[in-house]
């Protein structure tokens, strides 16, 4: 599963601010993949998967047109590299919310739980929406770090909604 790459720190534990937490068990569960087209290089411990590749770790769930497995075999140290038009990216919040992402690549790095989306990226909870160039999301303590471009001078953009009226 792919991961993503991200460079200026924006957004320091946005998901703690809005008291949504990654489901605890969703780590502790086996990741499954499907695709339509899957080679081994059991030598080089080295997976390939195309054509509809899913995978699901517990509420986790990443969607990608390709997906590169290092390690593959190695329990729980696989490094996951997606990429798609876009990769995409869910997950069930302890609030039943849920976090999503969209990039063009995404490297998930199971042992570390750290994902790293760069091209294009959007991250949205709620009606809340983060876009940047890149944004490495630390599942365990609950760290989203936004980077924009700066060739292009593209900044990262933060959209919060208001607090509802609703009675």
């Amino acid at each position: 599963m792919k991961l993503l790459s991200l460079s200026a720190l924006l957004l320091i534990n946005v998901l703690v601010h809005f008291n949504a937490y990654a489901l605890n068990d969703d780590i502790k569960q086996e990741a499954q993949i499907s695709a339509n087209n899957q080679s081994i290089d059991l030598a080089n411990n080295v997976a390939i998967y195309k054509g509809n590749v899913k995978i699901t770790q517990g509420s986790i769930e990443i969607i990608a047109e390709f997906l590169k497995v290092y390690n593959h075999g190695r329990r729980g140290d696989e490094v996951m590299v997606f990429s798609g038009e876009p990769a995409q990216f869910s997950q069930t919040m302890d609030d039943k919310s849920r976090i999503s992402a969209k990039a063009k690549n995404i490297r998930f790095e199971r042992a570390t739980n750290l994902m790293k989306l760069s091209n294009d990226v959007s991250v949205s909870w709620g009606d809340n929406v983060v876009t940047g160039d890149s944004i490495h999301y630390d599942i365990n303590k609950r760290i989203l770090n936004a980077d924009g471009n700066q060739k292009n001078d593209e900044q990262v953009t933060t959209i919060l909604q208001p607090k509802s009226n609703d009675k």
